[in-house]
């Protein structure tokens, strides 16, 4: 896939490049909690197909936004986790959390739910 830019010389165009494709911040979302394997990973992003997850694991590591981590043995599992760039969108998540929070309302019935989302609301267990 085609890498796709803005093409203009702004930062929030040059941010947007980096993680402006759909499911880039969840998937960094996903991350901010620590290092998850592709498989938690894609139990945890309903709706996202296993070739964009893919997809876009590869462009948050070309960008120097995530890593590929492999664990020692016995595990000898792949985990993805965030580089020290990547941490720093941390407060970019969470603003962008509190400025949807108050349009989020109450859950649709379509809505997939899991207690570590940001969302605005306690979370019974959390």
């Amino acid at each position: 896939m085609p890498r796709r830019s803005y093409d203009q010389y702004c930062a929030v165009a040059r941010a947007l490049d980096a993680v402006g494709e759909r499911w880039s911040l969840l998937i960094v979302r996903e991350l901010l909690g620590g290092p998850r394997r592709y498989t938690d990973l894609h139990a945890d992003l309903p709706g996202v197909s296993t070739d964009i997850l893919a997809a876009r694991l590869k462009q948050l590591e070309s960008e120097g936004l995530a890593e590929r981590h492999r664990m020692e043995k016995p595990a000898n599992a792949v985990l993805y986790r965030l580089t020290e760039r990547g941490l720093a969108l941390r407060g970019v998540v969470e603003a962008l959390a509190a400025w949807g929070a108050d349009e989020l309302g109450e859950p649709r019935p379509t809505d997939a739910v899991r207690g570590h989302w940001y969302t605005g609301q306690p979370v019974a267990g959390d």
